[in-house]
Formats: structure tokens, sequence, C-alpha cells
């Protein structure tokens, strides 16, 4: 079976995403792919901030211990930023933590 061109470019591109999850996972970041991995990853190499590990809590904290819940778009899918499609009690008292 002939391979197509896509997959074909995919292989070729395939040893720098692994060097990317590389970077990423030196970085506590898991899997690019998911939860928005790769552009959390981006976020942190140009602030200096540090991913905070698990998915229970804040995503990030600086050099001061100020923690901080990171949101991203694509801004060609969607014009507005979500909240949290989860809010609860519990999700409310952990935002009242972060300035």
């Amino acid at each position: 079976m002939k391979k197509s061109k896509d997959f074909n470019k995919m292989k070729k591109l395939l040893p720098y995403i692994m060097e990317y999850q590389e970077l990423a996972s030196k970085n506590g970041i898991y899997d690019i792919f998911q939860d928005n991995g790769g552009k959390i990853l981006q976020v942190l190499l140009i602030t200096g901030l540090k991913v905070l590990p698990g998915r229970e809590g804040n995503d990030a904290i600086d050099k001061n211990g100020i923690e901080y819940e990171l949101k991203s778009l694509n801004i060609k899918l969607t014009k507005s930023f979500s909240t949290h499609h989860h809010m609860n009690p519990k999700i409310i008292k952990k935002h009242k933590k972060v300035n």
C-alpha cells in the first residue's frame, strides 16, 4: 500500500516532534498533544513560569511563589476565552486563592 504525501511529511517531522516532547517533558509536560501541552510549554518558556504538577490546582508558578491559571485560545477557532465548563464551589475556592 502506497503511503500518502501527508503520511510521508508526518514521518519526516516526527523526529522534531519527539525532540519537542523531550523539551516539554523536561519542563513537566508529558504530552504535548493533551490539555494544550504544546501551548503551555510555549507560555512557560516565554514567561519563565514553572509547571505545577497534577490536574488539580493551578497550572504554573513563578519564582516568587505566585500561582497562575493559564488559558489559551486559537484565534482561528474562537474569538473569546471560555471560563470553566465544570464550575463548582471547589473550583471557585481554588481560583480565590490566586492573585
